[in-house]
């Protein structure tokens, strides 16, 4: 048997085996790749929901904040005050809504409020630049609705706060 022969058989024999090797450990690394993807995945979502509850506690304490200096300013009499503080209202309340949606929540009573509530601030915010009258009456619809909605999210601030940790 010549050199060659050697050679030919040897790789003939062993060409196989090494190629099934190879793609074994390519289908490993794959399959190690698919793991890491869907941990990175689930890391970001985790963190994604993280974000939402933390951001909804800030804003939940921002909009109790908004009523407080609501009342405050038509307990004064405050027309231009009012009326920042219920524009400033509704936006918070669209920015709470949103992250509620996108946390995919299942607060639909809370949902049903802040919209109420936003639609109300809307309404107020109009009489109180056209024809403010009364501030106390002008103001009775959005004040009561921020009143219902804020008693939702205090509870929901509570439940939030122990979530943060999972």
């Amino acid at each position: 048997m010549t050199f060659y022969e050697i050679v030919d058989v040897t790789t003939t024999s062993l060409g196989i085996p090494l190629a099934l090797a190879g793609f074994g450990l390519t289908f490993w690394q794959a399959h190690g790749a698919k793991r890491a993807a869907e941990q990175a995945r689930d890391a970001a979502e985790s963190t994604r929901e993280r974000l939402i509850r933390s951001s909804l506690i800030a804003l939940i304490h921002q909009l109790i904040k908004t009523e407080e200096e609501l009342d405050r300013a038509v307990h004064e009499g405050e027309v231009r005050m009012a009326i920042s503080w219920t524009n400033t209202w509704k936006w918070q309340a669209s920015q709470a809504k949103g992250l509620l949606k996108a946390a995919n929540s299942e607060e639909q009573k809370i949902l049903r409020g802040l919209q109420t509530s936003i639609v109300a601030s809307g309404e107020a915010k109009n009489v109180l630049i056209s024809n403010p009258g009364d501030l106390v009456a002008d103001t009775a619809n959005v004040r009561t609705s921020i009143v219902k909605v804020t008693g939702e999210l205090s509870s929901l601030a509570a439940s939030l706060g122990f979530q943060i940790g999972d």
